[in-house]
This record gives structure tokens, C-alpha cells and sequence, in this order.
């Protein structure tokens, strides 16, 4: 009989374990640096640095994806944003690479992580959101839907 007990307790401590909800893991996150130092060779020619930084410290580059949204001439565009890695880890260089006229705004993303950077006429960075909601007490990022996007390009449109 006891032989059967203890084989059955190892299962339900084992089921209950995996039961459990998980628990929140540290989200990623991102901040926008700008200006940027014009004395760091690794910045030349930069409108912004991109601090791409997990629990563990600075994310890969293959983690990073960005997008700029723009409004030229009345017409939507979109072009992909490329990284350029710096001499330190998680931290990333971007350049101009939209054209420059229209308004324009950057939707920067690690894992589940946006950044929403809206840039001014002259194309320097004028504002940075990243979307939180509270959950378990905690500011955490949260989903950013495409009509966020739309309707901030509309209202950086309209200034």
C-alpha cells in the first residue's frame, strides 16, 4: 500500500506544480536616446540611439525590428528600419533611411516591447511612447494595435 502512495503524491505535487499560473517574467525594454553624442564614432550621423535591454542585459539585434510610418503627400508609406550595432551590447544606431519629406513616426519592437517614437518636421525626435498597462500591480508593455498607430500619425499630421 505504501509502495502505491508515495508514486501517487510524486504525481500530484508534480501536477499541481505545472498547475500553478506561471509568473510574470521581466518584460523587455526599450529606450530612445536623443540627441545622440557627435563624439562617438559609432554614432556618426544618427538620429537616435535604440536601448534594447532584457532581464539578462542587452537583446540581440535579430530581436530588434522596426518600421517608420509615414504620411507623404496625403499618402501612407512604410519603410523598414535597419539597426546598427555600437560597441556596446543592446544598444543600436539608427539613421535617417525614410524620405524627408512628409510626417514620419517609428514603431520600434522587442519581443512584445513597442516603442512609438513621432518625429518633428526637421525629423529630430520629438516624442516617445511606449504603451504600458498595469497587471499585477506592475506597468507592463502592452499590444499595440494599428489604429494607435494610424491615429498618432494623424495627430503628428495635423501639428
Amino acid at each position: 500500500m505504501r509502495r502505491l502512495i508515495v508514486p501517487a503524491l510524486v504525481l500530484m505535487c508534480a501536477s499541481v506544480a505545472f498547475a500553478r499560473p506561471a509568473t510574470v517574467k521581466w518584460p523587455p525594454w526599450l529606450s530612445i536616446e536623443s540627441p545622440v553624442n557627435p563624439f562617438d564614432n559609432d554614432n556618426h550621423g544618427a538620429l537616435m540611439l535604440v536601448h534594447a535591454m532584457t532581464r539578462e542585459g542587452g537583446a540581440p539585434l535579430a530581436q530588434l525590428s522596426g518600421t517608420a510610418q509615414g504620411l507623404v503627400n496625403g499618402v501612407r508609406r512604410s519603410v523598414s528600419i535597419r539597426f546598427d550595432s555600437t560597441a556596446r551590447p543592446g544598444i543600436f544606431a539608427v539613421r535617417r533611411q525614410w524620405p524627408a519629406e512628409g510626417t514620419w513616426l517609428l514603431q520600434i519592437t522587442l519581443y512584445n516591447t513597442t516603442a512609438i517614437v513621432v518625429l518633428d518636421r526637421d525629423g529630430s525626435v520629438a516624442s516617445v511612447r511606449v504603451p504600458t498597462q498595469v497587471e499585477h500591480g506592475s506597468q507592463i508593455p502592452r499590444a499595440v494595435a494599428q489604429k494607435e498607430i494610424d491615429s498618432t500619425l494623424a495627430a503628428a499630421a495635423r501639428r
